[in-house]
């Protein structure tokens, strides 16, 4: 199915996605002090982009890793066929004039989807983010985005200094800390939004090992697209149970990662089922004083 529908070359230069923008600017040297520091993985950074397994093979070919134009069709990429669902479950549209915290932004596209429909961002980045190129990819737009440097733990905000706080976590290591919920409850007002993206434990994978234990004698499961570790809907609601609201959903699958008989069945309908990632949201209380902190009691 998915090659015939045409398999969209991630750096094919000839294609223009998105409006024309001002010539693209040369690698600087801040790209190449980055690149020298730690080992960045193109291929890697893409897939992260774009939520495919980590050794994707149809990558890094034909445009030049890091230059503007790369960046440009990660970003168009990232919400088309699978990732369609993106900008309706993070709301893109729907909060301009609010203040956002965006936690594990990846290259800074869905940064860029705020803040061109109004909202002011705030890129909180980590150790773990590759924080050179986000900056740099963030500068190419004159846009109201800002970044901070963020710890695992701590967030360096006043209490309730934003509207909403997304979270993407399809890559953490750990499972949502109930330190760092505490921290972003204190830093959202009183009825502020969190927006999370989790990996799913029972996802295609857990149900195909599950169902079809002996698939490895005739097939290979595709590895899983997210690295983080895997929650379940029950155990979200239980850290972040200080927030109220609660609207947990499964999104993104891909018919390529299904055995051959599944993939006969109605996609849309498997990933509401089996997707690979879960889409958290809950409300912080009306009634909580803006800023208040939360008990970090089991």
């Amino acid at each position: 199915m998915d090659a015939a529908r045409g398999n969209l070359r991630l750096y094919n230069a000839e294609v223009a996605f998105l409006p024309e923008r001002e010539p693209a600017a040369p690698v600087t040297s801040s790209r190449r002090l980055a690149a020298l520091r730690q080992p960045l993985d193109p291929i890697a950074l893409a897939n992260r982009e774009l939520i495919r397994p980590l050794g994707h093979a149809r990558a890094a070919r034909g445009l030049v890793p890091f230059s503007a134009a790369w960046y440009d069709e990660l970003e168009q990429k990232r919400y088309q066929r699978h990732g369609a669902w993106l900008p309706g479950a993070l709301e893109f549209g729907r909060h301009p004039g609010e203040s956002l915290l965006l936690l594990g932004p990846g290259l800074g596209s869905d940064a860029v989807r705020y803040a061109s429909a109004g909202t002011p961002v705030t890129v909180g980045l980590t150790a773990a983010d590759a924080d050179e190129l986000v900056r740099e990819n963030l500068a190419r737009h004159v846009l109201p985005i800002r970044t901070a440097n963020v710890g695992t733990t701590s967030l360096p905000f006043p209490d309730g200094a934003f509207d909403v706080v997304t979270w993407n976590a399809l890559h953490d290591p750990a499972p949502p800390a109930p330190s760092r919920v505490a921290e972003v409850f204190r830093v959202l007002k009183a009825g502020g939004k969190v927006i999370g993206l989790f990996p799913a434990h029972y996802d295609a994978g857990y149900w195909q090992d599950l169902i079809l234990p002996l698939q490895w004698l005739y097939w290979q499961r595709p590895a899983d697209s997210a690295t983080g570790a895997k929650v379940t809907g029950r155990q979200l609601r239980h850290t972040f149970r200080a927030f109220h609201e609660f609207k947990v959903s499964k999104r993104h699958l891909r018919r390529s990662e299904l055995p051959h008989p599944w993939r006969v069945l109605p996609l849309v309908v498997l990933e509401r089922l089996i997707g690979r990632v879960l889409v958290f949201k809950a409300m912080k209380p009306l009634s909580a004083r803006s800023g208040g902190t939360i008990s970090l009691a089991a």
